[in-house]
């Protein structure tokens, strides 16, 4: 692929969802003039982008959307609800000419009649009874300013326009075009650079001049010729002190290079642990030296400490590149099963660990299908149950301690348990005696089961018995776990449980049934030593009172095989499952240590509740334990 291209698949994605971001800021507040400019830079930066290539029809529909949005600035009043939506359809067929650009290198045969048509809706006139967009650069009269307006060299590559950038200048009085720096012979004159600089004045004042320059603001000198302070400096208004505090450059990265680096930051990490055992050692046979070795020992690993978080903040990106394409697929996809909803994205400029990132768009998609083809009723069904025409589908997005939260709810028809077990039992995937033994809650998560559908056709979006397994598939290789929440006739919420960080995990050592195991400190809500007589026969099963709360208890040496735990005291990791407490009796609790968890494989990928496997600098495999689904 040509390397201009690729660069420009990359810048045009970000713009997309810069676009889409702002659109929603604005849905939510009309007056919000830092959405409104920061939308039309996007939109004027993506139409100087695609002018690069064979994007005519591009480059036509988006002059059509940088009118209508630069009409409404000059005019001061805010888009109407018509145009909005027209923006996001424009932007949304951008998005898709984006990936037509990177999957054939050309767009569609019919990309020129779509241009006319969307520029044809971009035109409807709506804004002349929207409210008026509330600005602080009003002209004030009676003020003149003077202004130095230096474009940078590359300009012109970029798509911007000096002189329509001029032309927005209010009370524009004089402007005198000059050169930038001395003119080259004629032979050397490289005509796609911008070699000129403007000095003008203006009857507006400071403010007003620099709002018509604050998509440049680091090519703009502003000062009042007018009742000037002699000791007046620039403000926190002004862009360019804003430029230069928060400038800076960025360098692209191979992604494959950051796997790497964080890979051989993680085996350090665990090398690093080795030194404990070796430390202990020295001690016994010379306590002297043994001290010096835990001094070097105590640098080492603050080094390897610092250089491990250093290296998770370089992999940390936003997770709006990853979900930009999903309002627009799930507006898609409810009106081709005849399903109007409004889709809510919120939390999208978290930042996670890049691997998390680059493995979250699938699982997601696969949740949005699900909800909309499944969850959602039809208008008419909605009608009947007293509910708007309009479905709602929310994805939130949140980090929270070390964890990242993603939770996709709509308000839909809810996950029947008896239905579920009844297409289980159908499937073959459970007989019906089990199928009957089952809690309602463990007949829901039913649904991850490889196979499993209740669609009674197969259509192009379901059917096929797959889509929420390939969600469990993926959710385990990030080393997450998904809870779920539903109710007949409410909706249902679909959560996913993440790391937020990927190089390495923390994890809480532990004996149980007479071996050593690992669990995601994540997932340890709190420990609790209590008498074994305070754990009581509840049902079928064991439960104790933490906190005026009955908690069930599960035995994890027998959950897993081995041997009862028998002594007079119980030692229990509280954990969450299905956002429930759970107690997990225990022997003993072992060490916190940081530990690089591999993608469990071969026979290990066959256990259940086995997240992945770690290596310990003494050649110890730990088997890392997933309590959530040892709950289930």
């Amino acid at each position: 692929m040509d390397d201009l291209l690729a660069q420009f698949l990359i810048e045009g994605r970000d713009l997309v969802g810069q676009a889409h971001g702002d659109l929603r800021a604005l849905s939510a507040d009309m007056a919000d003039a830092r959405a409104f400019d920061s939308l039309f830079r996007a939109t004027h930066t993506l139409k100087g982008s695609v002018a690069l290539f064979d994007m005519a029809p591009a480059e036509a529909l988006l002059h059509a959307a940088e009118t209508l949005l630069d009409r409404a600035r000059r005019a001061g009043v805010a888009l109407s609800a018509r145009q909005m939506e027209a923006l996001v359809v424009v932007i949304d067929q951008v998005d898709r000419w984006i990936d037509a650009m990177d999957a054939q290198g050309a767009l569609d045969d019919d990309a020129a009649d779509i241009a006319a048509q969307l520029a044809t809706a971009l035109a409807l006139d709506g804004a002349a009874q929207a409210p008026r967009v509330q600005r602080a650069d009003a002209p004030q009269p009676g003020a003149t300013t003077v202004f130095h307006f230096t474009p940078d060299p590359e300009s012109f590559f970029r798509g911007e326009d000096p002189l329509a950038t001029l032309a927005a200048v209010p009370g524009l009085l004089s402007l005198e075009m000059l050169p930038a720096e001395p003119w080259p012979s004629l032979d050397l004159l490289d005509p796609f650079r911008c070699m000129v600089r403007f000095e003008g004045t203006s009857s507006a004042s400071p403010d007003g001049v620099r709002a018509a320059f604050r998509l440049v603001p680091d090519q703009i000198e502003i000062e009042a010729a007018q009742e000037a302070t002699p000791d007046a400096g620039p403000g926190p208004a002004d862009g360019i002190a804003a430029t230069a505090e928060s400038g800076g450059s960025v360098l692209r990265v191979d992604g494959a290079r950051l796997d790497r680096l964080a890979t051989q930051t993680g085996e350090l990490v665990v090398a690093v642990h080795a030194l404990q055992a070796l430390a202990s050692e020295i001690a016994a046979r010379d306590p002297a030296l043994g001290m010096a070795f835990r001094r070097a020992q105590a640098g080492i690993e603050r080094a390897s400490t610092a250089l491990r978080q250093s290296v998770a903040d370089v992999r940390l990106v936003s997770l709006q590149p990853v979900l930009r394409r999903l309002p627009r697929l799930a507006r898609e996809l409810g009106a081709t099963l005849g399903k109007p909803l409004h889709f809510t994205l919120t939390g999208d400029d978290t930042r996670v660990d890049k691997q998390i990132a680059d493995g979250l768009f699938e699982p997601l998609l696969h949740l949005v299908r699900n909800a909309i083809d499944h969850g959602l009723e039809t208008p008419e069904e909605r009608a009947a149950a007293g509910k708007p025409a309009q479905g709602q589908v929310t994805l939130a997005i949140a980090a929270r301690g070390e964890r990242l939260v993603i939770s996709l709810t709509d308000d839909g028809r809810g996950i029947s348990a008896d239905q579920i077990r009844a297409g289980a039992v159908a499937r073959g995937l459970i007989d019906a005696a089990d199928a009957a033994d089952l809690t309602d809650m463990q007949a829901i998560r039913l649904i991850f089961a490889r196979g499993f559908s209740t669609a009674a056709h197969v259509t192009d979006v379901s059917g096929r018995g797959v889509g929420m397994d390939a969600v469990s598939a993926a959710v385990e290789r990030l080393h997450g776990t998904i809870e779920i929440e539903s109710a007949v006739g409410t909706g249902t919420t679909i959560r996913l449980l993440l790391p937020l960080a990927a190089i390495t995990t923390r994890l809480l050592t532990i004996h149980a049934g007479g071996e050593r195991y690992a669990v995601p400190f994540d997932q340890v809500g709190e420990t609790v030593r209590l008498s074994a007589s305070e754990i009581q026969q509840l049902g079928r099963g064991e439960a104790c009172v933490i906190r005026d709360r009955t908690v069930p208890v599960v035995d994890l040496g027998e959950a897993l095989g081995g041997t009862r735990e028998q002594s007079g005291h119980a030692r229990l990791i509280v954990s969450q499952a299905a956002g429930e407490p759970v107690a997990f009796r225990v022997a003993a609790f072992g060490e916190r240590l940081d530990a690089v968890v591999s993608e469990r494989r071969g026979l290990i990928a066959r256990l259940p509740a086995i997240v992945g496997t770690s290596l310990l600098a003494d050649g110890t495999v730990l088997l890392v334990l997933d309590l959530a689904e040892l709950a289930a």
